[in-house]
């Protein structure tokens, strides 16, 4: 009797059994189907995302990214400087039918156009008075070449300034200007409104109060423009690169160096030799990033910025040529370059002057 009920019992558990890899099997097989369905019909893709709203869907959301970062550093190489944006993209895996078109292109149009784009311009100066603008640093240069070689009593106190504008008066709140308000001259139209005769001393029979008016105006034109013949040290370029961005006023601040573009870990060498007084990141010399600063004399010290390596050390002596760093973009700063300071006396000084000519 007892072998029986365990018989049946026995009975009882195969039958349930079998009905549970049935219902295992069945799973398993609609499973199977399913994902064969959803490959078939979808690919893994990325939805991205702009204030809150969906914008198109990438493959890529990395080289997207980078491609959008790039802009939004460095402009288009010709007309933008760089663009501002309140916010950036956001990206969430998710699943597309494959019918359905991933258009980069598209998105990065979308947050191109979303953001603030501001346009380099160059302003002729001076004493910080702006007299003409220009839409290329090329024709500020011609501007200033024609009037020195028309004699303009004005010539050498002429600058050249780096400016920016951006796209639209009412974008953001900048305090730019709309690239549609800036009122650009061409180059003959600069030279003709800029151009003041030359100014005559007075000769033997004329007043001698004229004459010295004469002489005080030509010091001033002197002692604005002068900077220091002797540095006390021989003075070579520090990186490779082109010229982002000049010595003197902006828009947006007082520029007190020039910034050298170049790719990222480009080698920095020192311009001059001298002691490391200064090899961090911070106070005080916050926004400049990972930054060495050369002591080369008692009244020269020279500042290499935003560096994205440092390969010297507070207190040690460098040689001229020695390589102290490598260009980045810490800090403060839109794009891979390096920020090139001289202060003499404590003063910054143009490094255009002795560099880069």
């Amino acid at each position: 009797m007892e072998d029986k009920t365990i018989k049946v019992g026995v009975r009882k558990i195969a039958v349930q059994f079998r009905k549970f890899v049935k219902i295992l099997v069945t799973i398993i097989v609609a499973t199977i189907f399913i994902l064969g369905i959803i490959e078939i019909s979808y690919k893994q893709t990325y939805s991205v995302s702009l204030n809150g709203e969906i914008i198109g869907y990438t493959n890529d959301k990395v080289a997207l990214q980078k491609r959008i970062n790039n802009y939004l550093e460095s402009g288009n190489g010709e007309d933008v400087a760089f663009v501002e944006l309140k916010e950036l993209p956001t990206y969430q895996i998710c699943l597309l039918k494959k019918t359905e078109v991933t258009n980069d292109d598209e998105i990065f149009n979308k947050v191109v156009s979303s953001g603030i784009s501001y346009y380099k311009y160059y302003a002729i100066t001076i004493s910080d008075d702006e007299k003409a603008y220009v839409k290329k640093f090329d024709e500020a240069q011609d501007v200033i070449n024609q009037l020195k070689e028309k004699s303009s009593s004005n010539a050498n106190s002429l600058n050249i300034t780096e400016k920016y504008a951006k796209n639209s008066s009412t974008d953001g709140n900048s305090n730019a200007n709309a690239i549609s308000d800036i009122q650009f001259s061409s180059v003959d139209d600069c030279v003709n409104s800029l151009y003041v005769k030359p100014l005559k001393v007075a000769s033997s029979r004329g007043s001698s109060r004229n004459t010295s008016a004469y002489q005080k105006i030509s010091k001033t034109v002197v002692s604005s423009t002068a900077y220091p013949t002797d540095l006390g040290v021989s003075l070579i370029e520090p990186t490779n690169g082109t010229i982002s961005s000049r010595f003197g006023y902006r828009s947006r601040d007082n520029h007190k160096g020039l910034d050298i573009a170049a790719p990222k870990g480009t080698a920095i060498k020192a311009a001059a030799g001298g002691t490391v007084i200064f090899a961090s990141n911070g106070s005080p010399y916050s926004g400049y990033g990972n930054c060495v600063v050369v002591q080369s004399t008692s009244s020269l010290i020279i500042v290499y910025g935003h560096c994205s390596k440092l390969y010297v050390t507070k207190g040690e002596s460098v040689a001229q040529g020695q390589v102290i760093g490598a260009v980045g973009s810490t800090g403060y700063s839109t794009g891979n370059h390096l920020h090139f300071e001289m202060r003499y006396n404590g003063t910054a000084i143009n490094p255009q002057k002795y560099v880069y000519k």
